[in-house]
């Protein structure tokens, strides 16, 4: 028979929860009462939320420099569920067990897939982006279905609202990027505040023009401007958007995806100036 578990050891399933930035948010190891699952079944991994990947081998098309720190990375492949600008997949080493998660950057039905990657370093939790950011074209990968219910959950999230505000922090532009080329912001006023340390840490500068054209109004704020040169909005996305102030609150939804501080300020802001909770929408 078995040896008697010792009282002072107690083994815990595997709960993968990479920290990247997937939807914005930087994703914390689970705590004790997330970890009290049951066990998985030998060979499956338990992510304690989401569906179960189902993987496809995958290779990366392209790979590119996207600002300091962060890699463009295409794969050309078809995507089961993909259908709203916010959503996100899992992809992993050959055979690995751990896999990062990683917000779809391209709109839904473009070709090829996009992703903006962190450059990130392994942790108890992830296996890090290394492996993938400093990978070449051809490189062999394994990809999941598409996962999540983007920024617009329901066909009726923006019934009633006339303007939208996007706030995004370094690769959290990512999903905002999706969502804005899917189409579904048509017609509304839409005006982005897109936050990096540096300006060379910040993406997509190439891809404003044609979000201005869009309907888009683009607001680039640095919070760390000394010796760049920087002219523009400088400090924090949620201060700049404040000082701007909303006009219409009862028809105002805000959209966004950053780290967890910028995203609790934003909270505040948006309660301070009369928004319902439910219409402050991140994908996940």
């Amino acid at each position: 028979p078995p040896p008697p578990r010792s009282p002072h050891k107690t083994q815990m399933p595997l709960l993968l929860v990479p920290s990247v930035a997937l939807l914005g948010l930087v994703l914390q190891p689970p705590s004790p009462a997330a970890r009290s699952v049951r066990a998985p079944r030998a060979g499956r991994v338990l992510l304690g939320w989401g569906p179960d990947p189902v993987w496809s081998d995958q290779s990366v098309e392209s790979i590119s420099d996207a600002g300091e720190g962060l890699k463009a990375i295409t794969i050309d492949a078809a995507l089961d569920g993909f259908g709203k600008g916010g959503q996100y997949l899992q992809i992993r080493e050959p055979g690995a067990e751990k896999a990062g998660i990683f917000a779809i950057a391209s709109a839904p039905g473009a070709s090829p897939l996009e992703f903006l990657i962190k450059e990130q370093p392994p942790s108890d939790w992830s296996p890090g982006t290394g492996w993938l950011t400093g990978a070449s074209a051809g490189a062999a990968l394994e990809m999941s279905q598409a996962m999540g219910s983007g920024f617009l959950k329901t066909d009726d999230a923006l019934e009633g609202i006339s303007t939208v505000l996007l706030f995004a922090v370094g690769s959290g532009i990512s999903p905002i990027r999706s969502v804005i080329e899917s189409g579904a912001l048509d017609g509304k006023s839409v005006e982005l505040f897109y936050g990096a340390r540096t300006p060379a840490m910040m993406s997509y500068t190439d891809k404003f023009a044609a979000w201005e054209e869009l309907g888009v109004s683009v607001t680039p704020v640095i919070s760390q401007p000394e010796g760049t040169g920087w002219e523009g909005c400088t400090g924090y996305v949620q201060d700049v958007a404040r000082e701007k102030g909303i006009a219409d609150p009862k028809a105002t939804a805000l959209l966004l995806c950053g780290m967890k501080g910028m995203a609790v300020a934003i909270k505040e802001m948006a309660e301070e100036a009369g928004i319902p909770e439910e219409r402050v929408l991140a994908n996940f």
